[in-house]
């Protein structure tokens, strides 16, 4: 951790931003140190338990039952034909994606203290997409119920919310992105050790391909407020989405209206390294009408060590009173320059 930060510090001391930039050496070689660990697990060290525990059978009709269950809330007649999801080879569409701990840093745009909640959408535009994150843990091979999956991605246009920072899409043109608590929350895994987000696919932004962020919490307490406090996290990772789909979704609007260069998944390093030690960090995609437009619903198998202690950093909290800066932030500095602070007012 010492060397991440020394190695961030400096790309940010010479103007090179680690997450949002082109430069993410950092991340990658967080990404590296852990794929070269020789007592690391996966999800593929677990598929004979979860063969034969009926996981994969239940996981398949689960995702046929949710899928046809959105397709109702369109409109459409439901199928019981198993090629209404993923194609590919049954034992794949059943397993899913999977991805362990830790894929990546933090990044420099997460905001700690958001809200249980399955649907982060508030208002936003985009490509909805329903998301169900299953939970596993790989020294148990079991699913993990009764712990907080936290889940944030830009909007269509590549604009986080809830930071303002030069680099954050329309840098400090938007002062009032610091009050907005969009495509952000979190919320308990079921008995089956699944959680349930309604957000939008995300856009792209400048250096990195689309991708969501996620925190797995354990022993997390509920406050009142309808938040978490305390506990461990075991894993921060990224998720990932097919290319061919992310070509017809950035046809849309208001994706087709981002400015902000275009990342393929192929150009990234971090998708090439997610892939990387048996890991799939792609999100399995069910079209739930006839364009993409009428909504997706997607899944992925996430696989962690529930021992596993890491300790991303906050850039800031969110509040009653909106976002606020975490002084003491690894990411301390970013994107909190004096200029920030005078645009949105602390």
């Amino acid at each position: 951790m010492q060397l991440l930060k020394v190695v961030l510090c400096a790309a940010l001391t010479g103007g090179v931003v680690a997450h949002p930039g082109a430069d993410i050496h950092a991340e990658v070689q967080k990404r590296a140190e852990h794929l070269a660990n020789p007592s690391r697990r996966t999800l593929a060290d677990c598929t004979r338990e979860l063969h034969e525990s009926g996981y994969y059978k239940h996981r398949l009709a689960r995702r046929l039952e949710r899928a046809n269950a959105l397709r109702a809330e369109l409109g459409h007649a439901p199928s019981a034909d198993e090629n209404l999801l993923p194609r590919g080879p049954l034992e794949e569409r059943q397993r899913a994606a999977c991805v362990t701990d830790p894929e990546v840093t933090e990044g420099p745009y997460w905001v700690s203290g958001e809200l249980i909640r399955s649907d982060v959408l508030e208002g936003t535009q985009g490509v909805k997409l329903n998301l169900d994150i299953n939970v596993i843990d790989v020294s148990t091979c079991k699913p993990i119920p009764n712990i907080y999956v936290e889940l944030w991605g830009c909007n269509s246009t590549g604009v986080y919310t809830g930071v303002v920072a030069k680099t954050n899409g329309v840098g400090l043109a938007a002062p009032q992105e610091i009050n907005n608590s969009a495509l952000r929350g979190l919320q308990a895994t079921s008995a089956n050790g699944t959680a349930s987000f309604i957000t939008v696919v995300p856009g792209h932004y400048t250096g990195r391909p689309n991708h969501l962020h996620t925190i797995i919490h354990h022993g997390a307490t509920k406050l009142p407020n309808n938040t978490i406090q305390g506990g461990t996290i075991s894993h921060v990772g990224q998720f990932y989405f097919d290319q061919n789909l992310l070509s017809s979704v950035e046809k849309t609007a208001p994706y087709n209206t981002n400015t902000q260069a275009l990342t393929l998944n192929s150009q990234d390093q971090l998708f090439k390294q997610g892939q990387g030690g048996g890991d799939n960090p792609v999100v399995q995609i069910t079209q739930l009408g006839n364009t993409v437009e009428s909504g997706l619903y997607g899944f992925i198998d996430v696989g962690v060590n529930p021992t596993a202690r890491r300790n991303p950093s906050p850039v800031n909290f969110w509040t009653a009173n909106g976002g606020m800066p975490n002084r003491a932030s690894f990411w301390q500095g970013y994107p909190w320059t004096k200029k920030i602070r005078e645009v949105i007012g602390i």
